[in-house]
């Protein structure tokens, strides 16, 4: 595993390195899928191979601070690259708690650790559990993913706080107030169960201080559970320029983004000439050209599967505007 960015997006690394960071391996993925699928990917934004021996990663279950810790000993990183690490459920023939994970999580695991919930249950969060990455045998914090300690967030957090709603309690109408993004018994809400979340191309180092609140949607891109296709590979600042500043004075809208219906729409000040669209991976999968040129298109996307996007978007004076979407 431990994949490069694919070169199709290195053409901008000549602008990347101003106001970041980048010198610290940070959580660039996290997967809460169905039954074992639970996967952590790591991300290398340094220039050098990293070697894993120092670093472990720890879960805070249900509000506690007592840590499960790991030791992620005998790996490397790559430089610009990634390291994905799976729950330890490979016997075929396993049932209930011992089934196996996805034979496509299998595929792209770099690791598998805790085989035994018994005796190490760091693998086995849920959506209301804190997963951090520390290093030195727990003495430094690299990067926190979600609180640790109390509030107790009961079943996971969302982008919801400090609101009164009502909500569908077996037939009875309820109303339930969500304090500091701790989603209580409405799992539907939860953006940290049953989803696959993303870090932000713009984030460049971890957390290293216990947050007052997780606000989930500032530094993460949320994915419909089981959603497996960009793990081996992230796209970071650190190695491109940030697709929020590959723009200029062109006016341009990209929606809905998330994409819901297979339909999006791009408006702009300019003509059209152009449209492709790239996967995580750098592979270019669409790509429209408009000899007339037009200031607004609906692009038919209903056949690609549920994952984050780049378009970029040419115009009649050959400028170009890139933009992430997120189709669910």
């Amino acid at each position: 595993m431990k994949k490069l960015l694919l070169s199709v997006f290195t053409i901008f690394i000549a602008f990347s390195m101003t106001a970041q960071n980048c010198t610290e391996l940070f959580i660039s993925e996290y997967v809460e899928g169905s039954g074992n699928n639970k996967a952590i990917e790591l991300y290398n934004p340094t220039n050098a191979v990293v070697d894993l021996t120092p670093y472990q990663l720890v879960r805070y279950s249900n509000g506690e601070t007592t840590p499960n810790a790991v030791q992620l000993a005998g790996g490397f990183i790559q430089p610009k690259s990634t390291y994905v690490i799976v729950l330890d459920k490979r016997d075929p023939g396993g049932t209930g708690y011992e089934q196996p994970v996805d034979s496509a999580l299998l595929l792209l695991a770099d690791t598998f650790l805790c085989p035994v919930y018994e005796v190490n249950k760091m693998m086995y969060f849920n959506g209301n559990d804190a997963v951090t990455l520390e290093k030195d045998g727990g003495s430094t914090i690299v990067d926190i993913f979600a609180i640790v300690g109390p509030p107790d967030t009961d079943n996971g957090w969302t982008d919801i706080t400090d609101t009164t709603i009502t909500w569908n309690n077996q037939g009875t109408p309820e109303d339930y107030t969500i304090v500091d993004y701790g989603v209580g018994p409405l799992f539907w809400l939860s953006w940290t169960k049953d989803h696959t979340l993303i870090r932000k191309p713009e984030v460049s180092y971890g957390i290293t201080e216990n947050p007052d609140v997780f606000i989930v949607t500032m530094q993460w891109d949320s994915l419909p559970q089981n959603t497996f296709d960009s793990l081996g590979s992230h796209f970071c600042d650190c190695n491109t320029f940030g697709i929020s500043d590959i723009e200029n004075d062109i006016d341009v809208v990209f929606y809905p983004n998330p994409v819901t219906d297979g339909k999006l729409t791009i408006d702009a000040d300019y003509k059209i000439i152009k449209i492709e669209i790239f996967n995580i991976l750098g592979k270019a999968i669409l790509n429209k050209n408009y000899q007339s040129g037009l200031k607004n298109t609906v692009v038919d996307i209903n056949k690609l599967e549920s994952s984050i996007y780049f378009v970029n978007v040419t115009f009649e004076n050959n400028q170009t505007v890139m933009k992430k979407i997120i189709i669910r």
